[in-house]
């Protein structure tokens, strides 16, 4: 029971990696999810008293609505919510890099609140449901699941798109790569699920099409959003390490990172890293200039050691070209140097200087 005890603290503290950093910017996006949540529902509940009743005025024309039955079974749309939304938190809290996932998941779904609280109210829908509940008042104390007016957009369809989202991005590499199988079979059933979940909640008449299909564009979206501002502005910066990186600046333990690494080592050069490695190179590569250059003395025909980056794109006329040369200066820093072109003098023939006389160049009198 020790050992197991002890496995399970090192396990935990390794994902978990609780300072001062990782703690704060969880509850960071922990405070800014819940915020955007609870004005999503204040602003819902004046969409819901602002919308006509539905028995009055007629419903809006739909071409799914023409094709897929109605049922009234909303506790279907509620399980599909939970079939979706549980194993991605398991998965979230399993993963290897829990709280970055978590704030991830948390900063899309804030997010996509947002949007919903500039949409929702903003345009009166008749619901499309018979025997929906209007809001009556208390916007900032009403909590209902499921009221009349609440359509633009779909948040139960977000939570289906962002659940499987999470499961095709980061549930994937959680196999081993025999079991890649498994993983595949995993993400078709979660997309199926997520689609068929969005058929349900049109059936129940609990939202128009329209709002369905927003719902798909907008949580995919800022999915990816969040996405590149973590890649691009974190990772690849070196920000928020102990919230990004819990096992430490070492190499990336994911197998899939590992794999990407070692095929960058072993990855085959081609033609043109070729011929640059060998000191010649095709025409193409050297007319248009992309091919670092192997410089040429003049006076001996032999490689100079100075490395030359020719800057035009046509070909170099011999003898009188201009060679930009990276040199160090003595504070390790590169300043670039230009070279002019070497020109041969002609030879002039120095008088004999006198027992005693010290000879001196005539252009350094």
């Amino acid at each position: 029971m020790g050992r197991l005890w002890e496995r399970f603290k090192r396990w935990f503290f390794q994902r978990y990696k609780f300072t001062r950093q990782s703690i704060f910017w969880t509850l960071f996006c922990i405070v800014v999810f819940a915020l955007t949540l609870y004005f999503m529902n204040v602003m819902a509940n004046v969409a819901s008293y602002l919308s006509p009743d539905n028995t009055k005025v007629p419903k809006l024309s739909d071409r799914l609505f023409e094709v897929i039955p109605s049922i009234q079974l909303l506790w279907l749309t509620d399980l599909a919510d939970a079939l979706l939304f549980v194993p991605t938190v398991i998965l979230v809290l399993t993963h290897y890099r829990p709280l970055y996932l978590l704030c991830k998941v948390l900063l899309t779904w804030a997010l996509c609140n947002l949007m919903r609280i500039t949409t929702v109210a903003i345009t009166s829908f008749p619901d499309p449901r018979d025997g929906c509940m209007h809001s009556v008042g208390e916007f900032f104390t009403t909590f209902l699941l499921h009221r009349c007016g609440d359509c633009m957009f779909s948040g139960h369809t977000v939570i289906f798109v962002i659940s499987a989202l999470v499961w095709t991005s980061h549930g994937y590499h959680r196999f081993p790569k025999r079991y890649k199988w498994l993983a595949w079979i995993c993400i078709i059933f979660v997309w199926a699920l997520t689609f068929g979940s969005a058929i349900i909640v049109i059936a129940n008449r609990a939202h128009y099409t329209v709002d369905v299909l927003v719902a798909f564009y907008v949580a995919g979206g800022n999915f990816y959003i969040w996405t590149y501002i973590f890649d691009r502005y974190i990772e690849e910066k070196g920000r928020l390490m102990d919230l990004t990186h819990p096992w430490g600046n070492g190499p990336d333990p994911r197998p899939h990172a590992q794999e990407r690494e070692q095929k960058r080592q072993l990855r085959v050069p081609t033609d043109a890293e070729k011929a640059a490695m060998a000191g010649h190179h095709p025409a193409s590569a050297y007319q248009t200039g992309e091919v670092q250059m192997q410089p040429v003395c003049t006076e001996t025909g032999q490689p100079s050691n100075s490395q030359v980056y020719y800057t035009n794109s046509a070909q170099p006329a011999s003898n009188q070209t201009t060679y930009n040369n990276q040199q160090g200066d003595d504070q390790g820093r590169t300043q670039i140097v230009e070279e002019q072109p070497y020109q041969e003098q002609p030879y002039q023939e120095q008088p004999m200087q006198p027992p005693g006389e010290v000879y001196t160049h005539p252009e350094r009198q």
